[in-house]
């Protein structure tokens, strides 16, 4: 997360792929003590299985069944070592939900959207954070990432499925 943060943070922003933002100690601006990237993201909600499109959809409006729900992605998070297990990530997602809530927010989004990398304590504490994954299988998750080009290739992937590297997760973010 480092290296992102010093190397292409501002490449990211340059060419407008997302915006990283940092919080640092008020008594002394050199301690970082987290950074986050935002950019703009959706959820395709046709190539969802069917129970989650169907929740997806009782939770929006009905009247216009939209084929993509808008949410903003939280691409990077990252606390810095000397404050990590203090809840400074959790108060981060708060106030990353916060300002995309807020009336002044000059984008409408529903979502928030996470890319969580796929371990234990990563998706625990998005969870914990009232996340849920978008897909409760990661077959599921591995064919809308990236589809499978024919039916012998879909098969394959059944019959050997991969272990995902990140699942994608989100909130509702008129929940809070």
């Amino acid at each position: 997360m480092d290296e992102f943060f010093q190397m292409d943070a501002l490449d990211y922003t340059r060419y407008r792929m997302g915006k990283s933002y940092c919080f640092r100690m008020k008594d002394d601006l050199q301690t970082i003590v987290a950074c986050f990237t935002v950019s703009n993201d959706s959820i395709r909600i046709y190539d969802l299985p069917s129970s989650r499109r169907n929740a997806m959809w009782g939770i929006t409006n009905r009247e216009k069944m939209l084929t993509r729900y808008p949410g903003v992605l939280v691409g990077r998070l990252a606390v810095a070592s000397l404050f990590s297990g203090k809840g400074v990530g959790s108060e981060v997602l708060d106030f990353i939900r916060m300002w995309f809530l807020d009336e002044s927010n000059k984008t409408g989004c529903r979502f928030a959207i996470v890319d969580a990398k796929n371990e234990p304590d990563v998706l625990r504490f998005y969870e914990h954070n009232g996340f849920k994954p978008l897909f409760p299988r990661e077959i599921d998750e591995d064919f809308y990432t990236k589809p499978p080009k024919n039916e012998e290739e879909r098969a394959e992937r059944v019959k050997n499925p991969r272990k995902l590297k990140t699942r994608l997760m989100f909130c509702d973010l008129l929940d809070e």
